[in-house]
């Protein structure tokens, strides 16, 4: 696992068909509302998919992927095959044509990302590998940015650093805690705290909790043209 970036990805995409509700759960109370979000199974071919759709109307299809590099990480997030990548393998891609789902061309070809990386010593992390995973950039990928902004928490002596991508549609977890890794962030927090993209989308947080106010005013910090985040809230760290 410490060898491995996981992918949550979420895509903006038009009306889907043959939509079922998914199994009724227990109310997430990260929402300050249980009609934020409606999650509901896809089956097409034989084959079900997790969408979900918002109270402004929008639907989303969500998915995951296990990535072995930062360059197949970078490309788990395309959803349309851009004519230099024609002979490239692109799973999102492939997987939303065979589903016959239709992506939302919103002046972006990359879907939202959240993405996770285990490490044994968070501090032993450079500052530009960090920024990388969030922003998810491949290998080849020039460094614009020379900081990273993100906010930490401890637990047991292991620590979780959650980081911002700068105008990326993105950002990403990397922890020393395998147990929170596996048991509680893949299988729940992963997609719940990308769900948060109706921050992104809509101006307004859809929650009073304290964890998605936090990550909500990270991901503010990173945007060029918001100035309404709190700079106390979060830290900074210089790329070397």
């Amino acid at each position: 696992m410490k060898n491995q970036y996981f992918s949550e990805i979420c895509v903006p995409i038009q009306t889907p068909y043959g939509f079922k509700p998914a199994e009724s759960e227990q109310f997430d109370f990260t929402f300050d509302r249980k009609d934020r979000f409606n999650d509901y199974r896809a089956e097409i071919n034989g084959q079900d998919y997790d969408i979900s759709l918002d109270d402004n109307g929008q639907w989303y299809f969500f998915t995951s992927f296990e990535c072995d590099s930062f360059d197949e990480l970078k490309l788990s997030r395309q959803i349309f095959r851009p004519s230099y990548l024609k002979d490239v393998e692109l799973r999102l891609v492939d997987l939303i044509e065979n589903a016959d789902i239709r992506p939302l061309y919103e002046g972006h070809d990359k879907a939202y990302g959240h993405a996770l990386a285990l490490t044994d010593n968070l501090s032993s992390v450079p500052a530009s590998r960090q920024a990388r995973l969030a922003n998810y950039d491949g290998s080849d990928d020039p460094t614009i940015i020379k900081r990273i902004h993100y906010i930490q928490n401890e637990y047991n002596g292991e620590s979780t650093r959650f980081i911002s991508g700068f105008e990326t549609r993105s950002f990403a977890t990397y922890t020393e805690n395998e147990y929170y890794a596996r048991e509680i962030h893949l299988p729940k927090n992963a997609r719940t705290y990308l769900k948060h993209v109706y921050f992104s989308r809509y101006g307004t947080l859809p929650s009073q909790q304290m964890m998605p106010r936090f990550l909500a005013n990270l991901w503010a910090s990173a945007q060029s043209l918001n100035t309404a985040a709190n700079p106390a809230l979060y830290k900074q760290e210089t790329i070397d």
